[in-house]
């Protein structure tokens, strides 16, 4: 695939194979708000049929945010509920009343002795009562940012593009694919759906693992859609979670999951699969159960 930028008849070399970059060699594949081009020969994979399933990622991500927002405003409104002030004043009265009922101190202080008051320096700034209060209120209580996503096989990066333009209030989306072709097809795409998609998502061509563990702990939600087995990316994958993140992980491999090949599914998985009339939640739970391990070995 070509970058997207000349016209005519211009060819360019990449990875020793000629890229057309004549518009008529494209077509235009909407799906949601998003746009992307397409080139005549297929040569970034898009598939029709994971239509329902890039709807259903878009809805379980918009909920994730609505209730990643609604846990941080209880958690605010939890802790504004104990004023400070109570605390400081509480800390006060004791330490007043342990001076008080010293009778070494206070034997010193009638006698003329030992009593000495130390004045702050005239140029040192002294907070008010009400900046006092605003300081404290202000510690542990950081604001809650914007997620940030990772779809570690973005291929065209469709479904990046669909999270930056149809999901409110979502962050930073990196988009990540070893192909280099997929990569340029991906920030070709980028620009064609203008300013909301460029400010917010990022073409890497990197190997999804190993991005994933040089990156532990950075993102909110991760994305995987491999072509088969994802069992190859899920180490990797959890390590890049946050804590109280989320990981969205799609098998296409349902043949051997719902027990086609029971050595194959045990081999990937560590789970050996029943053929039954039961086989799709079995699949579920295989995949769910191979998470569970690597989370809590």
């Amino acid at each position: 695939m070509g970058d997207g930028e000349g016209g005519g008849e211009k060819h360019q070399k990449s990875n020793d194979r000629i890229i057309s970059t004549d518009p008529n060699d494209y077509t235009i594949i909407k799906e949601g708000e998003a746009e992307i081009l397409m080139h005549a020969k297929n040569q970034v994979f898009y598939n029709k049929t994971q239509v329902n399933n890039r709807d259903l990622s878009i809805a379980v991500l918009r909920t994730f945010i609505s209730k990643r927002k609604e846990e941080h405003e209880a958690m605010s409104s939890k802790r504004a509920k104990v004023p400070p002030e109570v605390s400081e004043e509480a800390s006060a009265g004791h330490v007043e009343e342990e001076a008080t009922d010293d009778p070494v101190s206070n034997s010193e202080k009638s006698n003329g002795e030992c009593e000495v008051l130390v004045e702050p320096p005239e140029d040192e700034p002294h907070a008010s009562p009400e900046e006092a209060v605003k300081l404290t209120e202000g510690k542990g209580r950081g604001q809650l940012k914007p997620p940030r996503v990772l779809e570690a096989l973005a291929a065209s990066g469709l479904r990046s593009i669909r999270y930056a333009r149809e999901v409110e209030g979502i962050g930073q989306v990196v988009a990540v694919d070893n192909d280099k072709v997929s990569v340029e097809a991906c920030k070709r795409n980028i620009r064609f759906n203008g300013s909301v998609a460029c400010s917010k998502v990022e073409s890497h061509l990197a190997d999804a693992r190993v991005f994933m563990l040089t990156h532990q702990k950075e993102f909110d939600v991760v994305d995987l859609d491999p072509y088969g087995s994802p069992s190859v990316f899920l180490d990797s994958a959890v390590q890049t979670v946050v804590d109280g993140g989320m990981l969205m992980c799609t098998a296409t491999d349902m043949a051997v999951l719902c027990g086609g090949n029971g050595e194959v599914c045990y081999s990937k998985y560590g789970s050996y699969p029943l053929r039954g009339k039961y086989c799709h939640e079995m699949a579920l739970r295989i995949l769910l159960a191979c998470i569970e391990v690597i989370l809590f070995p």
